[in-house]
């Protein structure tokens, strides 16, 4: 499938909802990546030992939080033009990969995002679905530049 005007609409419309409240939804979705991937928080080094109920209170897990949130702003901005949109991910993929940043672990995040937005930023089933399409378009060029990278 390839992500329509329409659906790429929808998600930058939900997106606003993320973005007003920036910090609290770049927490709740790493929290909820964390807790899913227990064994991620180690590649954090400035709060791999803060326990996981005490990271919103960590000024080093807020910075981090929100500088995922931007990017992902950055990829939703750029979603009428998936080119785009896809060229940020694989600078994300460079950069991440000299961090030992596997590719699982970038898809594990992004397979959060439609369920994420759903239950938390009030999104509906079209818009999950949206992001659903959106990843799968986007997750080739990704693959392409971490397999280059290796």
């Amino acid at each position: 499938m390839v992500l329509s005007g329409a659906q790429a609409a929808a998600i930058q419309g939900n997106w606003k909802n993320i973005e007003a409240q920036a910090q609290e939804y770049a927490n709740a979705l790493f929290l909820k990546y964390l807790t899913a991937n227990p064994g991620d928080q180690a590649r954090f080094p400035k709060f791999a030992e803060v326990p996981l109920g005490d990271l919103r209170s960590n000024a080093d897990f807020n910075s981090q939080t929100i500088v995922i949130v931007k990017a992902l702003s950055g990829i939703v901005a750029n979603l009428g033009d998936i080119q785009k949109a896809a060229e940020l991910l694989r600078q994300r993929v460079r950069t991440h990969y000299k961090r030992n940043i596997t590719m699982a672990q970038f898809e594990r995040l992004l397979d959060l995002l439609p369920m994420f937005v759903q239950e938390n930023a009030l999104a509906g089933g079209d818009v999950a679905d949206a992001w659903r399409i959106a990843i799968a378009d986007l997750m080739p060029a990704m693959r392409d530049e971490y397999s280059r990278l290796q």
